[in-house]
């Protein structure tokens, strides 16, 4: 049966993807999730393994970043083509902008503070350096167009709970993380903590990385609507 309405549906909106980019998207994606799916556990093993907290490697806003691209990845690869479907846009962008702005903090604050070896080490140049990167380049030369629109942004909510549940956390439950700071603090990143940041540091820091999100959030927005390749029908 036809529509009766003329008004288009968000996919049939957006670029149709051809077969071959569909392939190239199955495996570009495919390879990203399996790689961030098998660093993913097995930085749990190790964590385990050192008697240290799952719960605070998930409470890792890098972390939680990675899982997103993790489950976006694995999506595109079953289903190449853009579904056009809100929850799909808010989840797509969340992972690109929460992955990017990863990437930024941690080589601009938080590098300097690591002092890793061996396995732990690699696990930390992926999620931290190789999970962004990848994620750019698939966003720019693999990823077809997604139809990201202004209210997507929405995405935010996600960051917003993620800092209401570190603070009251560390507040209250004495989670004890040891990643970046030489002595257990009870917060995942130093500028967070008012026992080593006063409080004027930790709002302008929570200010920055929030403009931070939003900035690259609109920026995916606009580079999505502006991407240089898109594959058009073609009538022979």
């Amino acid at each position: 049966m036809k529509r009766v309405s003329g008004r288009p549906s968000p996919v049939d909106a957006l670029p149709p993807v051809s077969a071959r980019r569909q392939r190239v998207v199955r495996i570009f994606f495919g390879l990203m999730a399996v790689g961030l799916a098998v660093t993913l556990i097995a930085q749990c093993i190790l964590t385990a393994s050192e008697g240290r907290s799952l719960a605070n490697t998930f409470s890792y806003f890098t972390i939680q970043s990675n899982v997103l691209v993790l489950v976006t990845s694995a999506l595109m690869c079953v289903r190449p083509r853009p579904s056009g479907s809100t929850w799909w846009r808010l989840l797509r962008l969340a992972a690109l902008a929460g992955i990017t702005v990863t990437g930024i903090v941690y080589v601009l604050f938080l590098a300097r503070s690591v002092h890793l070896t061996g396995l732990a080490a690699v696990y930390n140049q992926v999620f931290h350096h190789a999970s962004p990167l990848l994620t750019l380049i698939g966003f720019f030369l693999v990823e077809p167009r997604q139809g990201f629109r202004r209210g997507d942004l929405a995405f935010l909510v996600w960051p917003v709970l993620w800092l209401a549940y570190t603070m009251i956390r560390g507040a209250f439950f004495d989670p004890r993380f040891t990643g970046f700071a030489p002595e257990p603090s009870n917060y995942p990143y130093p500028f967070l903590d008012p026992a080593t940041a006063p409080p004027v540091e930790i709002v302008g820091s929570i200010a920055f990385v929030f403009a931070l999100l939003l900035m690259v959030g609109i920026g995916y927005l606009v580079a999505d609507r502006h991407k240089p390749f898109g594959d058009r029908s073609r009538s022979r």
